[in-house]
Formats: C-alpha cells, structure tokens, sequence
C-alpha cells in the first residue's frame, strides 16, 4: 500500500496521459498531412495558372488572320519538359454583337486538375488591312 503523502503517478494516471499525447500526437499529424496537401494544390495552381497565362500571352501576339481559325498548333497541344504532364486547348471565337471583338480561352490540364483562363482580345479588321 501508498504511504499516504507520497509522490508520483499512478498506474492510471500514466495511461491517461499516454492517452493524451497519443490523441495530440496524430491531430498534429493530421495537420501536417493536410498542409502539405494544401502545398501540393496550391503549387499545381501555380504551374497551371502561369501556363494558362504564357498560351494566353501567345493568343494575343497573334494577327487577325491568324485567329480565324485558329491553326491546330496554336488551338491544342502539350508542353514541353518539365511540364509534359499538362495538355492545353485554346479557343477564340467572335463576340456576338460586338464588331472586331473576340472572346478567347485557354484551358490548361492534367490527369487530375483543370485550369481555365479566358479575357477578351480587340482586332480592328481595318488596321490588318493596311500593309
């Protein structure tokens, strides 16, 4: 029997406290485990979005004449390395209504995830027609 006045855990009180840790020791797991999914979207984000952009970017290089159609290396395809796992589509298409006013939108994906960016490109046909 405990001297009365002794000092020290007992059997109980140490596996409530294992316990304790246990339960903390995997929410802090947990934690990590969805920051780090967190990181991995949000760097998949990152290379779909400035992707998107750079197909985007070459759409508004472009002429009049080359819009319409769009050429198939210039509608769709893939990137190079280190990006080979993304494939891109591009659209651009008259905007009803609106003279010399085009919608466009580039749609970057992978096995997984999907990322549009779409905005509105202004060509006057008169400023093609002059050489």
């Amino acid at each position: 029997m405990p001297k009365h006045g002794s000092r020290g855990f007992t059997l109980l009180e140490a596996v409530a406290a294992l316990a304790i840790l246990g339960l903390a020791g995997v929410a802090a797991l947990e934690a990590v485990g969805g920051e780090l999914r967190t990181a991995d979207r949000a760097r998949t984000a990152v290379v779909e979005s400035a992707l998107a952009q750079d197909r985007l970017a070459v759409l508004t290089l472009l002429p009049l004449r080359e819009l319409q159609p769009l050429a198939d290396s210039v509608a769709g395809g893939t990137f190079p390395s280190p990006f080979e796992d993304y494939e891109w589509t591009a659209t651009v298409r008259p905007r009803f209504g609106e003279r010399d006013l085009y919608d466009v939108t580039v749609e970057v994906f992978n096995h997984t995830t999907r990322y549009d960016i779409a905005t509105r490109l202004y060509r006057a046909a008169a400023a093609e027609a002059t050489p």
